[in-house]
């Protein structure tokens, strides 16, 4: 098997661009919108029955309800602390204040798991070398993410493209490359069954050349529909063999963006609509097949997508009944910065754009996790002391998922001992007044669609 010497694999990079005339006050009209369909779409009616021990309902009597973590998974990569524990410096005070910050934002964390990624780079790598398989750093990470009641989530188990793939596998024929590969994912997924329970299973299939075809790799390299979902369907097989329960994306970029056409050698033409309509092909040919992923992954590395553009784009992928995962957000200042905007206008225009976007995909029904990628590189400026000063995207993200999407409230129970309200689907603290004045708590799981839950002290 031979990768050749075809580009990069980065050629995603030269679609980032801004908005040159964003305006956050314009968009007051969608954002509007957005907030009713969260209130309408993403909270539900509940009804909470108090009662104690026995069995007793608890009429007329104050409740404190407190939302503690969504259902929704907001997350970030964990590029930074895998680097950490990697350089065995997890416990210096940088990677503490690091750490801190990242929890009091989100409740999913991504965790790196390439077979390698460019090997002049810092990013986690499991088996560069033959037989030296490596994932201690990926473990810890995993254990840091638990630990601190966030869900786990992996990427990538399996990418075809030249850069991620170890030299030496490419010395072996088709068939052994795909022994090896199905060793990764079969080991990695067992390995961190139950914990790990989020994957990015198959990523960049859209704009790249199958496992067959690396050694002609023309990027954008268009395969049918037919010969993406042939491998797609290999690896899900092995993930589910192993792991029932675990959620398996496929993960794509280029889909939530302006047309920006791309043209290889072969004339091909490709827009960010056609791609988008690939996807929905792909993911109607393995629906066909009954091996579709749990979730549809887009990237969005483009950022500075018109708003009304973003939500269409979500609308048209959520179309295939499958639902949608943002899994790797960003909108960076230095793209406002290259066209000339002063550098605290570009600090306090990224923070209001990065809000009204996770606004957009919270009140999207088919969008069920958003997760960045370099946030906290983006909204923390670190000092090597483990120092620290907060960007107003930090604050302007923490604010959004915890005081804008935040329930903290007080409830009188009525006659029958319930309350009604529409709330979140997540954890709750649920507390109660004791005879000493002091609050006693107790935790409740809200899923989606579960109309009642009861509570007993």
């Amino acid at each position: 098997m031979s990768s050749g010497t075809h580009a990069t694999g980065e050629e995603w990079k030269d679609m980032d661009a801004a908005l040159p005339d964003f305006d956050p006050a314009a968009q007051q009209e969608l954002l509007s919108a957005a907030r009713e369909r969260i209130e309408s779409h993403r909270k539900q009616p509940v009804t909470l029955c108090f009662q104690d021990r026995n069995g007793t309902v608890l009429p007329g009597e104050e409740f404190q309800v407190e939302l503690l973590n969504h259902h929704f998974q907001f997350g970030e990569n964990l590029w930074a602390l895998d680097t950490r524990y990697r350089n065995q410096v997890q416990h210096q005070q940088w990677t503490r204040s690091w750490q801190n910050l990242f929890t009091d934002v989100f409740n999913s964390a991504n965790n790196l798991c390439y077979w390698t990624e460019r090997p002049a780079n810092d990013a986690s790598k499991t088996e560069e070398h033959q037989g030296e398989q490596r994932v201690e750093n990926f473990a810890q990470t995993v254990d840091w993410t638990l630990a601190n009641g966030m869900t786990a989530k992996g990427h990538p188990l399996f990418w075809s493209i030249p850069k991620c793939i170890p030299d030496w596998v490419k010395r072996y024929d088709l068939d052994t490359f795909w022994t090896f590969a199905e060793v990764r994912v079969r080991n990695l997924v067992a390995r961190f069954k139950g914990r790990v329970t989020v994957w990015d299973a198959v990523n960049e299939a859209l704009w790249e050349a199958a496992p067959e075809h690396l050694d002609i790799r023309d990027w954008p390299h268009i395969e049918t529909a037919g010969v993406m979902a042939d491998y797609i369907e290999k690896v899900l097989t092995w993930c589910r063999e192993e792991d029932p329960d675990g959620t398996f994306l496929i993960n794509d970029y280029g889909l939530v963006a302006p047309e920006n056409p791309k043209t290889n050698s072969k004339g091909e033409s490709v827009t960010a609509s056609r791609q988008r309509e690939r996807y929905l092909e792909l993911l109607a040919e393995l629906q066909k097949r009954g091996s579709a992923p749990d979730a549809v992954g887009l990237q969005a590395h483009t950022g500075w997508v018109p708003l009304e553009l973003f939500d269409r784009c979500l609308n048209q992928m959520g179309s295939a009944g499958i639902p949608v995962h943002i899994t790797e957000f960003w909108a960076r200042e230095r793209e406002l910065t290259k066209m000339g905007v002063d550098a605290i206008r570009a600090k306090e225009l990224t923070a209001e754009y990065n809000r009204q976007v996770l606004t957009m995909a919270f009140a999207n029904p088919h969008v069920e996790a958003f997760y960045f990628w370099g946030f906290m590189g983006a909204a923390v400026d670190m000092g090597p002391d483990g120092g620290y000063s907060l960007n107003p995207l930090y604050e302007a993200i923490r604010s959004c998922i915890h005081d804008d999407w935040g329930i903290r409230t007080t409830a009188t129970s009525d006659a029958t001992g319930e309350w009604t309200q529409r709330l979140f689907p997540g954890t709750y603290a649920v507390r109660r007044r004791q005879a000493n004045g002091q609050w006693k708590g107790t935790r409740i799981d809200l899923q989606p669609n579960n109309p009642s839950l009861v509570c007993t002290f």
